[in-house]
């Protein structure tokens, strides 16, 4: 009898270890998973476009391609992740000579030339979890180019920035170049942005920088303070924006609570014994 007496006892020692090796193993996987969340980078894909070159269909396709992107736009050279202000005071300002647009029609640098973002608008697509935050989102502005010659054309491209909650000015695309004529509404232009990660559930405003080829300063401007288009955009990237499943999805915190009753009955039937 006291064989099997001390043979329990055992049993119960073993088990009560096990246990607090399963509890503390779960609470560490859920500190590195937080851990991970608030360090994670933010990366993210865009693409830009002439809005009458695409259709709803066409757009789909580019937001599939942004999805499967293997390289975010800040390590092919299309986002820096620095701060507007900080590009304004860089020694080498952005001048952007390659990546020149594809169309047969170019034009010279026009310096007496005016520009103007003259209106803008932005779209929201895929919210998976259905908590009315993005992980996609489009933006399409019309620039518009004044001088007194006729049929005025200007070779332009364009850096885009995120401020989180009226933070910093952080850049995350810089289009190719693109041709506008005149006050045209033709030369739309269009950019398809993917948040890969690092971007935490929050509303972002959107800035639009327009600068012309082979000329460093900002030659237009457009943003969240001029218009309720960019403006507190609800965004979050993919890591955030899941699918949600019927079944409990048991994480390590939840676990926890799941197996903290055990171990009370075990650390209660123990005393018992004794």
């Amino acid at each position: 009898m006291l064989i099997q007496s001390n043979a329990t006892k055992t049993v119960n020692s073993h088990s009560i270890r096990k246990l607090f090796m399963l509890m503390a193993f779960s609470l560490f996987s859920s500190t590195q998973v937080t851990a991970s969340e608030l360090n994670s980078t933010q990366y993210t894909v865009s693409q830009g476009v002439l809005k009458k070159s695409i259709n709803e269909q066409q757009r789909q396709l580019i937001i599939e391609e942004n999805k499967r992107a293997e390289i975010p736009d800040q390590l092919n050279g299309k986002a820096t992740s620095k701060t507007r202000s900080t590009l304004a005071n860089a020694s080498n300002k952005l001048v952007l000579n390659a990546n020149r647009s594809n169309t047969s029609q170019k034009s010279q640098s026009n310096y007496y030339a005016d520009f103007t973002i003259y209106s803008a608008v932005s779209f929201l697509h895929d919210d998976y979890d259905g908590d009315g935050f993005y992980q996609t989102f489009s933006v399409t502005f019309d620039a518009d180019i004044y001088s007194y010659t006729n049929n005025p054309l200007g070779e332009v491209y364009a850096l885009l920035y995120l401020s989180k909650n009226g933070g910093p000015w952080t850049h995350f695309f810089t289009t190719d170049t693109f041709i506008i004529e005149g006050e045209s509404d033709l030369d739309e232009y269009e950019v398809i942005s993917t948040f890969m990660s690092g971007y935490a559930t929050d509303h972002y405003d959107v800035l639009i920088d327009l600068h012309q080829v082979d000329y460093s300063d900002v030659v237009a401007s457009l943003s969240s303070n001029d218009t309720d288009a960019l403006y507190a955009l609800p965004i979050e990237s993919a890591e955030y924006d899941k699918y949600y499943l019927e079944e409990v999805e048991i994480n390590g915190g939840s676990m926890f609570w799941l197996i903290l009753p055990l171990l009370i009955v075990l650390l209660t039937r123990k005393r018992n014994e004794y």
